[in-house]
């Protein structure tokens, strides 16, 4: 339970910090083509364009600290490494059993994420227009909201 626990926290910190990265190289390129429209028009848009290299520094390096220590914790350590990456351990029947509610409860919790995140979307232009990087803020949260879902029905499942 406690690599499951872990798994899902290094998961919502880095795609925290990912979303975050990606947002604000979105949000500087969205001002740069308004700079462009507006100079098309005859207008000047005066915007401030600040690129910062650090927040994708910092999720590349907490992605490769993360399949470290998630290889490491893993109690049967082979080659495999890619496949090793993950919450699922082929373990006992209890565990099999537990992972697959986990995992029914996750896709629940994605699908009925992803159709309010495409209500909102639908119904706010102007945060849109205001906030350019919002869909992938709502992307990062609709993933981290699964990942949080399995964690829960993991640990209810584990506790029972």
């Amino acid at each position: 339970m406690k690599i499951v626990v872990f798994e899902t926290v290094s998961k919502i910190i880095i795609f925290s910090v990912t979303a975050y990265a990606w947002g604000s190289a979105y949000e500087n390129i969205w001002l740069m083509d308004e700079f462009d429209r507006g100079l098309a028009n005859g207008e000047i848009n005066i915007v401030n364009v600040k690129f910062s290299v650090w927040p994708f520094f910092v999720s590349f390096i907490l992605a490769i600290l993360y399949m470290i220590l998630s290889f490491n914790m893993k109690p049967g350590k082979k080659f495999n490494f890619l496949f090793k990456i993950g919450e699922f351990q082929e373990g006992d029947e209890r565990e099999v059993n537990i992972t697959n509610k986990a995992t029914r409860a996750s896709h629940v919790t994605f699908t009925l994420a992803t159709m309010l995140a495409m209500a909102i979307m639908a119904f706010s232009t102007g945060v849109v227009y205001n906030h350019p990087a919002f869909p992938i803020y709502l992307f990062a949260g609709i993933i981290i909201t699964s990942n949080i879902a399995y964690a829960i029905a993991y640990c209810i499942e584990y506790n029972r």
